[in-house]
């Protein structure tokens, strides 16, 4: 008898292990089973395990992956409609009816098919998307391996790694060209994970899409704060914040505020040289500069941000970095050199301008070359315009404005604030006043938080204001307090 249950479990084992099931999804996902005419929206966080003839289907600012036991990923995106057709031990055969659908096949596993209502696209080993309009035209992407696509008419051709092929609807495919468009979207550089984390801080700008995206990431960020505050123009404003780690050599910032009658967000990804410790202060405590002869451990090579109101934007991007020493016998210490570090801004409806433009980034303002990021120093810089640039700074360390007018007519004002909880501006006074009254340095920090609010005429009379807490900061090790 013993023997026997160990065989039904066993079985029961084996037939889960075939099973594919849904692993992640963000947005708003529904799911109908085999049979059934009723569709249900996915909810909670358990692993859904799909089924012969089940059903999927997302809406905008939505995706959802299945896994498979042989280490196979498929991913739907936004707008789509897919069928979970069959599996066996030996194949697996999707349906796609519209949208978009990215498979990541493992080398040497089971048969794997997707088919559209106008094309069959085989594999056994590669990375590819599968795309189809809702006439019925199809088109094929290959990224890795080759994939064997076929059209409705029984013609059939090779689509190497690099290629794309367009199938129509009811017509002869066409041949296999060179993709000039390599993987753009749906997680494209799965294979590179930095890559894809860095896309991702440039690439979504809705509101949809920053909050499912931080609705699935706050699941398992390491560190994360949400507090209601005051900005510094009597405005109510719910803070959300956390960091997560996209990638093993990554971690990223990522702060939502929301108030009665706006939505804005910021995003910061840092790069490293190397895969992180777990403990992410030993890497944070000399991030920017690092005392002794010997260069820290770890160090920034690449730095990447956003703040947005949804509709305008301000982009940096930072790559080249290295520690550098300040060659002082007296006080040796290395500082973090970047080898370009990019501005970017644009509304809406901005023209974007050379050099540099990226439809991402927004309109390039300037860059710095050599940049110190310690001292300030750089060994070069361009800007907007070339000649002509008026800059002006004033107030003090708890409330300042920095404007940059360009000859072109463009120009980008920052206004800074240190606030506490209430909306007050901070005052030098207020540390000492506050730790004689009985308060420690970390109950006033903790209080704090930092606003900046960027203008500019490319925003058509809207602003940027991003309110961050200095907690969130001091417990990811950003905030040091000496």
């Amino acid at each position: 008898m013993r023997y026997l249950f160990s065989l039904i479990l066993l079985a029961a084992l084996c037939g889960q292990a075939r099973a594919a099931y849904i692993d992640m999804w963000r947005g708003e996902v529904d799911l109908k089973r085999a049979g059934k005419t009723e569709w249900a929206r996915l909810e909670g966080d358990e692993k859904v395990r799909l089924g012969n003839g089940d059903e999927l289907r997302t809406a905008r600012a939505s995706t959802v992956e299945i896994l498979m036991e042989d280490g196979t990923k498929v991913k739907l995106a936004p707008v789509s409609a897919f069928k979970m057709s069959s599996e066996s031990k030996d194949a697996v055969s999707l349906g796609l009816y519209f949208g978009r659908v990215r498979s990541w096949v493992k080398k040497f596993s089971k048969k794997f098919e997707v088919r559209t209502p106008s094309a069959v696209c085989a594999v056994r080993g590669t990375d590819f998307m599968v795309a189809s309009d809702e006439e019925g035209n199809s088109r094929v992407e290959v990224y890795d391996g080759s994939v064997l696509a076929g059209d409705s008419k029984g013609n059939s051709s090779l689509v190497r790694g690099g290629q794309a092929a367009e199938i129509p609807m009811g017509a002869r495919m066409g041949t296999p060209r060179e993709n000039p468009n390599q993987p753009g979207d749906m997680n494209s550089s799965i294979g590179n994970p930095s890559q894809a984390a860095r896309n991702e801080i440039y690439g979504e700008l809705s509101k949809e899409d920053v909050v499912a995206r931080a609705q699935e990431e706050m699941q398992s960020s390491e560190f994360q704060n949400r507090k209601v505050a005051v900005d510094a123009f009597g405005n109510r404003v719910r803070m959300e914040e956390y960091t997560i780690r996209p990638s093993a050599n990554q971690f990223k910032y990522v702060v939502l505020n929301t108030r009665d009658s706006r939505f804005d967000f910021g995003k910061i990804l840092f790069t490293f040289n190397s895969a992180l410790p777990s403990d992410l202060s030993l890497v944070t405590a000399n991030m920017i500069s690092a005392a002794g002869t010997a260069a820290p451990q770890w160090y920034l090579t690449a730095m990447n941000s956003v703040m947005s109101n949804t509709l305008d934007k301000v982009t940096e991007d930072a790559s080249g970095g290295i520690m550098q020493s300040n060659g002082s016998a007296a006080d040796p210490r290395f500082n973090l050199v970047f080898g370009n570090y990019s501005f970017y801004a644009a509304g809406p409806d901005t023209l974007l301008t050379a050099p540099n433009d990226s439809a991402a980034m927004g309109k390039w303002i300037w860059t710095k070359s050599g940049y110190n990021v310690a001292t300030g120093d750089v060994t070069s810089a361009s800007y907007l315009g070339t000649t002509g640039l008026v800059a002006s700074v004033t107030g003090d360390a708890f409330h300042s404005i920095s404007r940059n007018t360009f000859n072109e007519g463009t120009y980008i004002q920052a206004e800074d604030f240190v606030i506490f909880d209430d909306g007050k501006i901070l005052s030098a006074g207020d540390f000492g006043a506050g730790l004689g009254g009985g308060e420690t340095l970390d109950q006033i920090t903790d209080r704090l938080n930092f606003e900046r609010v960027y203008t500019s005429n490319l925003f058509s009379g809207r602003n940027i204001n991003l309110v961050y807490s200095a907690k969130l900061l001091k417990d990811a090790g950003l905030l040091r307090l000496e």
